[in-house]
């Protein structure tokens, strides 16, 4: 396995694009990022297939806090795939915090990510 070095795809930039999207709280903003088939998987919550239900799945989240940001780590590509790594930061309705780190897969097909595997345990929200 090689790490594609060269590559048009810049993992840096497309993570911190997507999670800028994210940190708006706007799911529409995320369903740019997204394939019309895509299947997403947050934590060891059940998987979500369709551009729709991923929309509506991603604005109910929304709606379950009050703010968050992402502040990355490391990224990389590899063929068409961006895997990134970091720091989740959580506020809650209550206005009390919560810092947690993910990793995130992200398969694309066009530019689009298809399969969107997000590793966190967003259990102590």
């Amino acid at each position: 396995m090689t790490i594609v070095s060269e590559t048009p795809l810049n993992a840096r930039d497309f993570a911190e694009q997507l999670y800028k999207a994210v940190d708006s709280l706007n799911a529409d903003a995320v369903g740019a990022f997204l394939s019309p088939d895509v299947r997403f998987q947050l934590g060891n919550f059940d998987e979500i297939v369709g551009y729709a239900a991923v929309v509506d799945a991603n604005a109910a989240f929304f709606k379950s806090i009050s703010d968050m940001s992402h502040t990355l780590k490391d990224s990389w590509v590899f063929e068409d795939t961006v895997i990134c790594t970091g720091k989740v930061h959580y506020i809650r309705h209550d206005k009390s915090t919560l810092q947690l780190p993910f990793s995130a897969v992200l398969k694309l097909k066009d530019a689009l990510i298809f399969d969107y595997q997000v590793y966190v345990d967003v259990s102590p929200l």
